[in-house]
């Protein structure tokens, strides 16, 4: 074979291979578009649900400190040594409780002394009222003088004056012995300043230990200058927060007692009103210093429109839902209020014709269709009741 001979069936070949590339690439290009625009009809699926209507409890919360309703220094009412202690400090103690016992020997002596002074004024008033009665009768026979009667009746009266001193001294001693033993004015729960045996107690000055009330116990709590001004534009502070108000612990645990406000500030200090609300403490779990928050839903919201609180999406700092229309993605900004359990109140933004997504929003994206497939209020609470169980369950 020649060269050109050659040169020929090359270039047949190199065509034969070219046409054959050509016809896979065109068949592979085909298959690639297939392939696409089969997985772009596959949507990807979301959980969807129709907000709701209820009127529903408004959850207002304030944290606060627990403070006692009187906190006072226990004095004794005598001076002196003291001499026994019953109590330490940190000790609950009721009323009229024995705390501690001053020295009692002058106090002692002095009701002894004092007791003595009025049996022997005892006697000469008595003797004294015997000789007027004597009197008496010698007067009306004419046998002495009305002047003569009316110096014994004087006389009388004067020991009578000095008796009822003598039995004021006894009384006073007595008192005085009796203050040696100091007592709980209230009951509640002592400090750890208690003094030891051996302290001089100055009366009305020194201060043995610390008293403070613990049933019921205050909780104070501050309110800002322009929620206060909302909640009292209809009706007054204690009406639109309640009597009932719970109280929430640093443990996430409800307190077993409901309180009501009883001290409001009569004024604003920085721009905030403090409050105080009581609440009963019967079996002294709450301690003064401790925080807690009050929790009010007395209020509630007529026709409220509730959205789960897990369809929220936060936005530079706005808060958003991702909803469903004509089965693709679209984001509504909305305006949120209080939280109700599972529930999150919308006051704007959307309705309860929208579909919500609530699981899934965090795969898709703006525009993208979506296959939403929706659940019910029925569905949401029972699955929430059984998370919560079954968490419930690990933590045992």
């Amino acid at each position: 074979m020649t060269v050109r001979g050659r040169r020929m069936k090359y270039k047949k070949v190199l065509a034969a291979v070219m046409a054959v590339s050509v016809v896979v690439l065109s068949a592979g290009m085909f298959t690639g578009c297939g392939l696409a625009k089969s997985q772009q009809q596959q949507s990807l699926k979301v959980t969807t649900f129709r907000p709701f209507k209820s009127d529903t409890p408004i959850m207002r919360e304030y944290t606060g400190s627990i403070t006692a309703l009187q906190e006072v220094p226990v004095r004794a009412k005598v001076s002196g040594t003291v001499v026994e202690k019953y109590i330490t400090g940190g000790q609950h103690v009721e009323a009229g409780q024995a705390l501690y016992r001053i020295d009692t020997r002058s106090y002692a002596s002095a009701l002894a002394a004092a007791q003595a002074s009025a049996a022997q004024a005892s006697a000469t008033y008595e003797n004294a009222k015997k000789d007027l009665a004597r009197y008496e009768q010698l007067v009306s026979s004419g046998a002495i003088s009305k002047q003569a009667y009316d110096g014994q009746k004087s006389s009388t009266e004067a020991y009578r004056a000095v008796y009822e001193a003598a039995q004021a001294q006894v009384q006073i001693a007595s008192d005085n012995l009796g203050d040696t033993i100091v007592t709980a004015p209230f009951s509640g729960t002592l400090s750890m300043d208690d003094v030891n045996i051996g302290t001089f107690a100055t009366a009305g000055t020194t201060g043995l230990v610390t008293l403070s009330s613990s049933d019921p116990l205050y909780v104070q709590f501050d309110m800002s200058e322009s929620e206060y001004l909302q909640l009292t534009r209809q009706k007054n502070i204690t009406e639109t927060l309640g009597s009932e108000l719970k109280l929430r612990l640093s443990d996430g645990s409800i307190y077993s007692e409901t309180g009501k406000i009883v001290q409001v500030s009569p004024g604003l200090n920085g721009g905030q009103l403090t409050m105080k609300a009581s609440f009963a403490n019967p079996n002294n779990l709450l301690i003064p210093g401790m925080y807690a928050t009050i929790v009010s839903d007395a209020e509630l919201a007529q026709g409220s429109i509730l959205v789960p609180t897990k369809a929220l999406i936060q936005l530079l700092n706005k808060d958003m839902l991702d909803v469903v229309v004509d089965g693709k993605v679209q984001q509504k900004a909305v305006k949120v209020g209080a939280t109700y359990g599972l529930y999150t109140i919308i006051e704007s933004g959307i309705d309860v014709t929208d579909e919500v997504i609530v699981e899934g929003q965090n795969k898709v994206q703006i525009g993208q269709a979506v296959e939403a497939v929706e659940t019910t209020r029925e569905e949401m609470e029972e699955s929430a009741t059984k998370a919560a169980a079954d968490q419930h369950g690990i933590a045992k």
